[in-house]
């Protein structure tokens, strides 16, 4: 078990004893920080891909800068998941 996965089941089992204290809030921080993480690696990786990489892959530039700029209560990765899915064979 990774030291993320171990501190996330940590919290997990504390939040679930003590609901609405301030490791709710705590827990909701991480989720944030990680989604922020996620993003930066999305965009550092994405954005190095030339058009016609991205569109391979069902993607455009705009796909990426919109799903990296959208709220962080929406997963920027599962955003660019639905984008692609839906534009396969579209092209």
């Amino acid at each position: 078990m990774t030291r993320h996965n171990a501190a996330q089941a940590i919290l997990g089992q504390a939040v679930q004893c003590v609901p609405g204290t301030l490791l709710d809030q705590f827990k909701r921080l991480l989720a944030v920080v990680h989604e922020w993480r996620t993003r930066r690696e999305i965009e550092r990786s994405l954005g190095r891909l030339s058009n016609f990489h991205l569109r391979d892959v069902g993607l455009t530039k705009f796909d990426v800068e919109a799903a990296c700029a959208d709220s962080f209560d929406r997963s920027a990765s599962r955003a660019l998941m639905s984008v692609a899915q839906k534009r396969t064979g579209n092209w």
